[in-house]
């Protein structure tokens, strides 16, 4: 297997290093991620201006776009035939609408324009990755097992913090937070006042927070048939 290792927060972040020494017992592992960290890039890529793509040692380059632009130039523009694209792993959850502006979430679905299946993977912020070193294995054979890779989806998994009770398929929360800016002195800040009530027991924000570790198919596009559905019936 030609496995595509990506993420936001850049080619020598500890993350994504875990990662590649987790599968590279699975086959070749090709790093191409951003020269520096890029979380909240969410799918934008470079239209304009040029990149530019070095060669840091054998099998990794680093790349001053976006990580769409890496996974972009990596399957077009490297030669290899990739089998699956790896994001992650992001230091930080990537759950509830934050997938949409998460830079690890945007690179896996870059994949599916090339018709190459792809994963997310993210945990705790501030975790060491422990759960990671731990688990991966046992996730990735579940999902080898069970026949879950498409082209037509990405598959975001986020692992809990410390206490791993099972691995399950999830829906993604929407969360209700309030989110507000603060002035200061040297300009406006965000800030959030998280949604806690999580009572789903399907959804991503449940899972983490009771030791699941939560697999979600996001799709290719923002297109929902069955919205469509629901307007058609409204003008005939």
């Amino acid at each position: 297997m030609n496995i595509l290792l990506t993420n936001d927060d850049g080619f020598n972040s500890e993350g994504i290093n875990v990662l590649k020494s987790l599968l590279e017992k699975h086959g070749t592992v090709v790093i191409i991620a951003p020269d520096k960290h890029r979380s909240g890039a969410s799918s934008s890529l470079s239209i304009t201006d040029p990149i530019k793509v070095e060669k840091v040692e054998d099998k990794v380059f680093k790349c001053n776009g976006t990580p769409v632009d890496c996974v972009s130039f990596g399957l077009s523009s490297l030669n290899v035939k990739f089998d699956l694209v790896v994001s992650g792993c992001n230091d930080g959850y990537n759950i509830s609408y934050d997938t949409n502006y998460s830079g690890t979430v945007g690179a896996a679905l870059e994949a599916l324009v090339y018709h190459v299946p792809s994963i997310a993977v993210s945990t705790c912020r501030g975790s060491d990755f422990r759960e990671i070193k731990q688990y991966f294995d046992q996730v990735f054979d579940y999902i080898n097992r069970h026949n879950l890779l498409s082209k037509e989806y990405i598959l975001n998994i986020n692992f809990p913090f410390d206490e791993v009770k099972e691995i399950s398929i999830g829906k993604l929360y929407y969360r209700n937070d309030e989110n507000f800016f603060t002035k200061k002195q040297d300009g406006y800040y965000a800030y959030r006042k998280m949604d806690d009530e999580f009572n789903d027991k399907d959804t991503d924000c449940y899972q983490i927070n009771h030791g699941i570790i939560s697999i979600v198919p996001l799709g290719k596009t923002l297109y929902n048939d069955s919205i469509r559905e629901e307007l058609l019936k409204k003008i005939k």
